[in-house]
Formats: C-alpha cells, structure tokens, sequence
C-alpha cells in the first residue's frame, strides 16, 4: 500500500529549499499536466500560481516568466519524472554552490 501525501511534509521540503537559497523567490510543485500539488509564493506576488505550474512543464524555449531579474530551476521529482519542482529565485551568482544541495534534497526526497 503506498503512503499517503501529507501537506505538511511537503511544506517542509519547500522551506528546506527555501532556507537554502536566501534569494528564493517563489516555488511550486506539480504534476506533469502542470496541476500544482503544492507552492510556496508570497502574497501580492506579480506572478500568479498557475502561470508558474506552466512554466514548469514547458520548455525552456517558452516561457511564461518574462522577468530577467530571476532564475528559473527545474527539477524532476520521483522515478518516473511525472513531478516537477519549479523555482524561481533572484539572479546572482553568490550562492551557486548550493544547487549541490538542491540536488541532493531532490534525489533522496521519499515523497514522489
């Protein structure tokens, strides 16, 4: 019997992710029909929800974030890469060795 998905356990791996990158922006995670299955997005934000769940399951190529100001990080979750997290964070070059831990976070989560 598989594990049920827990809302919380989820947040928690969202702020692990947002503690290590202080210039975070926005996060959220979907499914690969772009269906968000959780986010982390400030209030007033400029860019809505499902505009990000997009932008995480198109290409590079297209984009829905014109905003040169951020980096956009994608990231498959689980085996079968059905899961995408998507981040937005601010463009600067200071904290580019912590996608080592990104990377590790992404392949030992148990969630997907």
């Amino acid at each position: 019997m598989e594990s049920i998905l827990k809302e919380q356990d989820i947040n928690i791996f969202l702020n692990k992710i947002e503690r290590n990158f202080p210039n975070f922006v926005a996060g959220i995670i979907t499914d690969k029909n772009g269906f968000p299955i959780a986010s982390k997005i400030p209030k007033n934000f400029g860019i809505p929800e499902n505009e990000l769940a997009l932008s995480a399951i198109t290409s590079e190529e297209r984009t829905f974030i014109k905003n040169q100001n951020f980096l956009s990080v994608k990231r498959n979750l689980g085996e079968s890469n059905d899961i995408v997290l998507f981040l937005l964070l601010q463009k600067t070059n200071k904290y580019v060795n912590r996608f080592k831990f990104l990377n590790e976070m992404v392949k030992n989560q148990t969630f997907f």
